[in-house]
């Protein structure tokens, strides 16, 4: 429930992974970019009016419940089957062969990878491509977005990702799988919640949309 649930019921998904670049005109007319912070995944998530209440006060009640300090570990798409294509795997291997990338080493915006026993022809990762290593606690948080399409075999290649990889306590990247496509999960915070009416007969009215933001520890 709570925010699982809030993008299950989504009426329209909004991704932000823009990266934050603060930019200023000097007098002479010359334009300076500076980035104030890496990319981070932001949801605007709509529920769209015309819910039955009657039907939904389980969720109602999940959403009371959810507030802006608890974070939740959640899915797009592997839930709500719905929601699929938005995560979607695009390339041309099998679950199986893909569970069997095991990951070598990170390194700035690279994942250095294993790919001899991922059998199969064809586009391993395409442009898009949402991966998430594994770590050895199967714990690590941060899912990427791959760059350039990738359909190297080799023992050690490398999948070029959206932004730098993000380092995770306890958690040791130089060993474990990938999670692709709608496996992939995200850390959420909600950052404003809307309130809800009931509205005659028996129908819930949002005053606005939820923002979800990725918590990075």
């Amino acid at each position: 429930m709570g925010i699982q649930t809030i993008i299950d019921k989504a009426g329209f998904i909004t991704i932000n992974k823009r990266k934050g670049v603060g930019q200023t005109i000097s007098r002479s007319g010359h334009i300076k970019t500076a980035l104030q912070q890496q990319s981070i995944y932001r949801f605007t998530v709509s529920v769209p009016d015309g819910l039955r209440y009657s039907e939904n006060r389980d969720f109602l009640e999940s959403i009371d419940e959810t507030d802006v300090i608890t974070e939740a570990n959640v899915d797009i798409g592997l839930t709500n089957t719905g929601l699929s294509y938005i995560t979607a795997y695009q390339g041309d291997r099998t679950s199986a062969n893909l569970a069997n990338i095991t990951v070598n080493a990170v390194d700035g915006n690279k994942i250095y990878v294993d790919t001899t026993t991922c059998q199969g022809t064809g586009t391993i990762f395409k442009v898009g491509d949402y991966i998430q290593p594994e770590g050895n606690t199967d714990t690590y948080r941060y899912p990427y977005q791959v760059t350039t399409e990738f359909s190297t075999a080799s023992s050690n290649a490398f999948i070029e990702v959206h932004r730098p990889i993000i380092p995770q306590d306890g958690v040791d990247l130089t060993v474990g799988n990938l999670r692709v496509g709608n496996n992939v999960r995200f850390h959420l915070k909600a950052l404003t919640m809307p309130i809800y009416s009931v509205i005659p007969h028996d129908i819930i009215s949002f005053d606005g949309n939820f923002e979800l933001m990725e918590v990075i520890t």
